[in-house]
């Protein structure tokens, strides 16, 4: 098991927890890439995922969806890699990416923080004044096989870059946090993570990338934990919530 990186966090200058981040290759460094490489190119942060820190990712179907994600070297916020995501006049609703990540150790009923640094392109801005996009996350807890779940089910919605009705959150000019704080529930032996950027169902297209990097699940450390769960099948998509959400 590669060493947990110890992460301390700051949003508009307010500590975030003060434990370790528990989350495997949060930084997206694995594989290596050159310039803004897409999924099927090499640019999947899936590979290898017994041992990475990510499980399953899904784009949309066909080649004509206006939608591409994977790895880039132009801009990181840590190491020298991040992930991206792509709309290309995209102005259909509910198209996007998701990001699943592996198992991850957690203590039953103990505080966590999960969260995300982001940004976005100033020489392809997306913005708040089309079609909008939601980033939406969803965490699943379960027992010690990792094959039941436990406790409800978490979700959060953020809208991206701050939505119609909120100041712009991920801005091209510097990296910035989003995070969301919780307790584990009774029984929690591992916690899956969720990522969705997806577009909503007002009207518009939108047009722009995205940068992200750095996730974190921040808490308490589980003492030699088991990273060997019984394999699932991908995860159930989160119920359709496109209303606006602040920062937690």
């Amino acid at each position: 098991m590669k060493p947990l990186l110890a992460v301390f966090l700051l949003l508009w200058g307010m500590t975030a927890l003060a434990d370790d981040n528990v989350f495997r290759d949060s930084s997206f460094e694995f594989p290596a890439v050159k310039g803004r490489t897409p999924v099927a190119q090499g640019g999947d942060p899936t590979v290898h995922h017994e041992k990475q820190g990510w499980l399953f990712i899904k784009l949309p179907p066909g080649k004509d969806s206006g939608v591409t994600a994977g790895l880039t070297d132009e801009v990181a916020h840590t190491g020298k890699q991040s992930f991206f995501i792509r709309f290309n006049k995209v102005a259909k609703p509910y198209v996007g990416v998701t990001l699943t990540s592996n198992f991850i150790p957690v203590v039953s009923g103990t505080d966590y923080e999960a969260g995300i640094w982001g940004r976005t392109d100033a020489h392809d801005l997306i913005t708040s004044l089309g079609r909008t996009v939601y980033m939406k996350l969803q965490i699943d807890f379960f027992a010690a096989d990792a094959s039941e779940s436990v406790g409800e089910t978490l979700y959060r919605v953020m809208p991206v870059p701050g939505g119609k009705d909120h100041p712009d959150f991920f801005v091209p000019k510097q990296w910035n946090y989003w995070r969301f704080r919780f307790t584990t529930p009774p029984g929690a032996v591992f916690a899956q993570m969720t990522w969705r950027w997806e577009t909503g169902s007002d009207t518009g297209a939108v047009n722009g990338i995205l940068f992200f990097d750095d996730v974190t699940l921040a808490g308490p450390q589980v003492p030699n934990p088991d990273m060997t769960p019984a394999p699932v099948q991908e995860e159930t998509p989160a119920p359709d919530t496109t209303g606006s959400a602040a920062p937690q």
